[in-house]
């Protein structure tokens, strides 16, 4: 059964000072919990005034852009997306831990949707959202990077989102950080012999009660190395999450650049579902 997964220095006498370059995404601004994976969007999902009980997340990637998962987009039902940014503590108004506290949350609704055109509802699980204005970047909200290089096969991937705690069978109200070692390939396809694991997909996790689950779908799987790069989109698994055995599946992004970088600079504009913004 398969879930989708809702310096200073002196020289010659004079003092000169080094300006070191920051990088323009994939940094967090402490080690405090309130300031990791500050790209992570829990998206709202509205039908005309109410806001229904849809759980998924996305991942922003630029200060208008966002990419979750197709079945986020293609299996609820709603007639406006708000991406919330900011968030990290869902129970919260105000959000603090262990001395500093978190800016008020940012809400943004989304203007276009574009989901990969050959999604079937289970390949090609990828899905690209505009915003209606710019997020602003602060210490609580930024831009994660896209995939570079390859994968080692001793890659450890840290997933994030609000889901259901693992055989616990409840939603979590902050951040999760979820440590998933990579699979490979020929591993993830022989744990699930009665599914046909999609190509393009990453598999991570198959330890016991650490998983990704329900309502953490459309959320990042992250590579942190000089940066945090965003590898994979949270997408399937064993609907008995945390499985021993069972690692997650994820839409592999690296695959799918060229398209996200298309769609990022409205070549698929013509297939986009545009939203009234309120």
């Amino acid at each position: 059964m398969i879930r989708l997964l809702l310096l200073l220095t002196c020289a010659v006498g004079v003092w000169t000072f080094k300006i070191q370059s920051v990088p323009s995404c994939g940094v967090e601004a402490s080690s405090n919990l309130i300031h990791h994976n500050p790209w992570l969007v829990y998206i709202e999902y509205w039908r005309g005034d109410y806001r229904t009980y849809v759980r998924c997340a996305a991942t922003l990637v630029d200060s208008r852009h966002i990419i979750t998962a197709a079945h986020c987009i293609r299996t609820p039902k709603f007639t406006r997306l708000v991406a919330r940014l900011g968030e990290y503590d869902l129970s919260k108004i105000e959000d603090c831990v262990d001395g500093i506290c978190a800016d008020k949350i940012v809400r943004i609704d989304v203007e276009k949707v574009i989901v990969h055109q050959d999604y079937d509802g289970r390949s090609h699980d990828i899905a690209i959202l505009k915003l209606a204005d710019d997020a602003p970047y602060t210490d609580f909200i930024r831009p994660i990077c896209l995939p570079s290089g390859e994968l080692r096969m001793d890659t450890m991937f840290a997933a994030t989102g609000w889901g259901e705690i693992p055989m616990q069978g409840y939603y979590s109200s902050t951040k999760k950080i979820i440590p998933l070692p990579l699979w490979g390939s020929d591993e993830c396809k022989a744990a699930y012999i009665n599914l046909i694991v999609p190509d393009n997909t990453i598999c991570a996790g198959g330890e016991e009660g650490i998983d990704t689950c329900r309502g953490d779908s459309g959320g990042p799987l992250v590579r942190y190395e000089k940066t945090a790069e965003l590898w994979g989109v949270t997408s399937a698994g064993n609907s008995h999450c945390g499985t021993k055995g069972s690692p997650g599946i994820y839409t592999n992004v690296f695959v799918y650049l060229p398209w996200v970088k298309d769609a990022m600079a409205g070549i698929h504009d013509d297939k986009a579902e545009k939203f009234d913004v309120v």
